[in-house]
């Protein structure tokens, strides 16, 4: 039983084969285009102008932390953050403080340092935002660093008003 159904099958597999045409390769002839005068078409030169940009200036702006995971504790402050100018910001109308936002070197992503940022301890923190964070209004799940204790990290969200 055995071999006949080894048969059958073989004499299918054999059978089914079919063979293939071969075609030779068909070279296409090329048009020379002329590409020395290809931003003549654009204003500017071909470049773009302010479209695209991200916002990154925080001054002016305010902030909610909404929730913040340290350790294995999850907090929900609903602490407001105002950013007062380009190096000052306050939480809860309280004492004015100092924070950075920088571009980071071969990223689109930007670091933000809190300091003496109270809802986190009072220590200063810092994290990678994204590109458009100002733009989108958001900053989610984002891991904050202590910057005297590296091992401490925050994960924190945060909405714009």
């Amino acid at each position: 039983m055995k071999k006949i159904l080894f048969l059958v099958l073989t004499s299918i597999l054999i059978l089914s084969c079919e063979k293939e045409e071969y075609s030779p390769y068909v070279e296409i002839e090329e048009t020379n285009q002329d590409t020395t005068h290809w931003q003549a078409q654009y204003n500017n030169g071909g470049t773009l102008t302010g479209s695209g940009q991200p916002n990154t200036t925080l001054s002016g702006t305010t902030w909610v932390l909404t929730k913040y995971v340290s350790s294995f504790a999850t907090e929900y402050p609903n602490d407001t953050i105002h950013f007062i100018d380009n190096n000052t910001y306050s939480v809860n109308n309280g004492g004015d403080r100092p924070y950075t936002l920088s571009s980071i070197p071969s990223s689109t992503n930007y670091e933000l340092t809190l300091s003496y940022f109270f809802p986190f301890g009072g220590s200063s923190y810092s994290a990678n935002v994204g590109y458009y964070f100002v733009d989108d209004g958001e900053i989610n799940n984002v891991e904050f660093t202590n910057i005297q204790n590296t091992t401490s990290k925050i994960r924190a969200w945060f909405i714009k008003l």
